[in-house]
């Protein structure tokens, strides 16, 4: 009986056993599903977002409409005239006058004037590659237009390549050899290059092809500044002024001379003249108030301006044209370009008023 007893206590403690096994996996196995559905509730959940939704885009379209219906409602290019574009340059709109030109050359390629006058706009922008490029296609559709060649060749000088700019000058003097823009470009280009004479000698012949060039007067005196020779440069300076007295530049450059010779009254009526023309020329303001500090020799005669332009005509009677050279293959670029523009802030600059000398 004993044995009997102690058999079914083994058996029922090896069910118990069995059955609290098995209770203790369904616990774990319970466990470890209620973690994994936390892990991708977590994971799964987002915040709720207060904003509402975009509404999405309708695509349907009515029966019978086409990509060509949208298309159809933008509006043609704008025509332009080249009186239109002209009109913007004349009244200063450079800006507009590009926008302009641009538009009128698209539709009207063929016509060498309008990137001509592109160009002009262009480079009083101040885009000198545009300005570049504008000139060159006129060229491209007119070889021979001369007033593209002498606008190149100016770009081509304010970014400061003479020996270019010297070349497309003799090409131009070429087909007109009587054009003293020409000879006055030839003269920057010299100097830039380092030859002061044969730069003097350029205004010259300018001079005596037009004994009205004013900006050849005003150039061939700063060359003559730069080099110390102020009394030279005073007779052209007198009659540029005497000939345009409504170019700030010149009063300024006058009054330059005029202090280095030792007039220094006559040089602050030059400066005051510059500044009435131009208030915000600050060259002239300095130069100015610089002289006015100045004691002038009580002993020294008075200038008389108009006697010595008066004789400057006389002086140009007397001069000979002495033929230069064309070839561009004589012109030897120096190391370094001379600066154009002095300390004292004198100009050199051609007239910017005028389209057809531009």
């Amino acid at each position: 009986m004993l044995s009997t007893f102690k058999i079914r206590g083994v058996v029922i403690v090896g069910i118990a056993c069995v059955a609290a096994l098995a209770a203790f996996m369904a616990v774990v196995g319970c466990s470890g599903d209620k973690e994994d559905v936390a892990v991708r509730t977590a994971k799964e959940s987002r915040p709720v977002s207060t904003v509402p939704a975009a509404p999405e885009v309708d695509t349907t379209r009515i029966a019978g409409e086409t990509e060509a219906a949208v298309v159809s409602k933008l509006e043609p290019p704008k025509e332009v005239t080249f009186e239109e574009a002209e009109a913007a340059f004349h009244e200063k709109r450079y800006d507009d006058a590009m926008e302009l030109f641009t538009l009128y050359t698209d539709r009207k390629s063929e016509n060498p004037w309008g990137y001509y006058m592109l160009g002009l706009s262009a480079w009083k922008q101040g885009e000198h590659e545009f300005a570049e490029d504008a000139f060159e296609q006129a060229l491209e559709l007119d070889p021979l237009h001369v007033k593209s060649l002498l606008n190149l060749s100016r770009v081509l000088l304010e970014m400061s390549r003479p020996k270019e700019a010297m070349g497309k000058i003799n090409e131009a003097m070429a087909l007109d050899p009587e054009s003293n823009v020409a000879y006055r470009l030839r003269g920057r280009a010299y100097y830039q290059l380092g030859k002061a004479e044969e730069a003097i000698d350029a205004y010259r012949q300018a001079i005596q092809i037009d004994n009205e060039d004013a900006w050849s007067m005003n150039n061939m005196a700063l060359v003559l500044i730069e080099e110390g020779r102020f009394d030279q440069a005073l007779p052209p300076l007198a009659r540029a002024v005497e000939l345009r007295d409504d170019i700030a530049v010149f009063r300024n450059n006058l009054g330059m001379v005029l202090e280095h010779t030792g007039h220094f009254r006559a040089a602050e009526e030059a400066y005051l003249a510059a500044i009435a023309i131009n208030e915000s020329y600050e060259n002239a303001v300095a130069n100015l108030a610089r002289v006015e500090a100045v004691v002038e020799d009580p002993g020294l005669e008075p200038v008389e301006l108009e006697v010595i332009a008066q004789n400057f005509i006389e002086e140009i009677k007397s001069w000979s044209i002495t033929k230069l050279d064309n070839e561009a293959s004589t012109f030897v670029e120096p190391g370094a370009d001379s600066v154009v523009v002095s300390d004292a802030g004198v100009s050199d600059a051609d007239s910017t008023e005028n389209s057809q000398e531009q």
